[in-house]
């Protein structure tokens, strides 16, 4: 089983790359949306070289989300898991059935 640290620097690293990708994503579309309908009559078009780059980052983003949506539960359900089973109380003595004498 892991160590406490270990866990910390995954919760600490995971969430921000996640977050980070859905702002990506995000904007990306939102990007694509706004500038899809934009007039180039130039063959070196900066705004199309960025919507190139935006499709891209779609395309590659959108083939990791499953799996990444995978690890999320799962990531999620493991922590709900570990802090159901660190809230149960210890066994006494007598449900053990420790027999105690004098």
């Amino acid at each position: 089983m892991p160590n406490t640290t270990y866990k910390k620097f995954t919760a600490l690293f995971s969430l921000p790359v996640c977050a980070l990708l859905l702002i990506l994503t995000v904007l990306s579309g939102y990007y694509i949306a706004a500038e899809s309908g934009h007039e180039c009559h130039e063959e070196d078009c900066p705004v199309c070289a960025a919507l190139e780059i935006c499709e891209a980052v779609l395309n590659r983003i959108g083939s990791a989300m499953p799996i990444m949506g995978i690890a999320v539960i799962t990531y999620l359900t493991v922590i709900r898991a570990e802090g159901i089973t660190s809230e149960m109380p210890e066994r006494s003595l007598v449900e053990e059935k420790v027999r105690m004498n004098d």
